[in-house]
């Protein structure tokens, strides 16, 4: 049995007629069907079952057909291991939360793209449960996730760490006060995140934490970063946002005790396959050279 034959038998089994298949492998009908013959002849069994124009797999060609592509994914993954670090290439998905997509991922992965041009990155906002379902479901192949996360199905490798802030306008009628407390932002409306967000989560932990009693008069609940943002600069109430995310229209409220701190996550299925992993090395570093830069400028 030859390699070639397994691929040829998926080309015919995904392409459902000879010919189709012939044409895409690059190939005659005749020399395609000698093959075909010549693998079944070994495997002591009929894995096609021909009909007119078209065929199908018979009962062993369906068992068959599980173990080629088995075959095949261990061939591709043999391939990339033998490949060289200088040679990563194919196409990747990311799933991410507002924040790391929208400030973080865009000029981190302006990096990687131009020092790999036989790389293709795609990137997918989703909050924190969705983008850890999709890694799961093999829907994306890394997800940036807030901490602590348990999962024995994922790799999980420290990304970035964030400090999150209460921000608000800069002429919101709060700075007027000369000390911020407690009992003056329980008057203010909040523009929150939703529920499902990290960041939210995060915040909400913080302020448990000290002040069980606070029940903060939330007036929006939004999805995206930026739509908290702008609904921050237009007043219409106080909100948390990550350092990276806060721009000169908005002011940090002095509240020490509302200020938190999260760690991002990158993360992966186990057993994806060494250019994954060659990939999430390369992502990791990109972003702590983009850190470093970021401070320096700020300082």
């Amino acid at each position: 049995m030859e390699f070639r034959q397994i691929v040829y038998f998926l080309e015919i089994a995904d392409s459902g007629t000879f010919q189709k298949a012939a044409t895409r492998l690059g190939l005659t009908q005749p020399a395609l069907s000698k093959q075909i013959f010549l693998l079944e002849k070994e495997l002591g069994v009929a894995v096609l079952e021909r009909g007119g124009r078209s065929v199908r797999l018979t009962h062993e060609g369906e068992r068959f057909y599980q173990y080629s592509v088995r075959m095949k994914e261990l061939w591709e993954e043999i391939q990339i291991g033998f490949t060289k670090e200088k040679e990563l290439k194919g196409n990747f998905s990311i799933s991410a939360g507002g924040t790391v997509s929208a400030w973080i991922l865009p000029q981190t992965l302006k990096e990687i793209l131009i020092k790999r041009p036989g790389l293709s990155l795609s990137v997918r906002e989703g909050d924190a449960k969705e983008t850890k379902d999709a890694v799961l479901k093999g829907e994306v192949d890394l997800g940036i996730l807030t901490g602590p996360i348990s999962e024995p199905n994922l790799n999980i490798l420290e990304f970035l760490s964030d400090k999150i802030f209460p921000v608000a306008a800069k002429d919101h009628p709060i700075f007027l006060k000369k000390k911020i407390k407690i009992e003056d932002l329980k008057k203010q409306s909040f523009v929150f995140f939703h529920p499902g967000s990290a960041l939210r989560k995060a915040v909400e932990k913080k302020i448990k934490s000290f002040s069980k009693e606070f029940g903060s008069n939330i007036a929006m609940e939004l999805r995206s970063v930026e739509s908290v943002i702008k609904s921050l600069e237009a007043g219409l109430g106080i909100g948390f946002l990550s350092e990276y995310s806060i721009n000169t229209k908005l002011q940090k409220i002095k509240f020490a005790e509302w200020n938190t701190e999260r760690k991002f996550y990158l993360c992966y299925r186990k057993k994806s396959g060494p250019a994954l992993a060659m990939l999430a090395e390369e992502i990791l570093r990109a972003a702590e050279k983009w850190r470093v830069e970021r401070e320096t400028f700020s300082n």
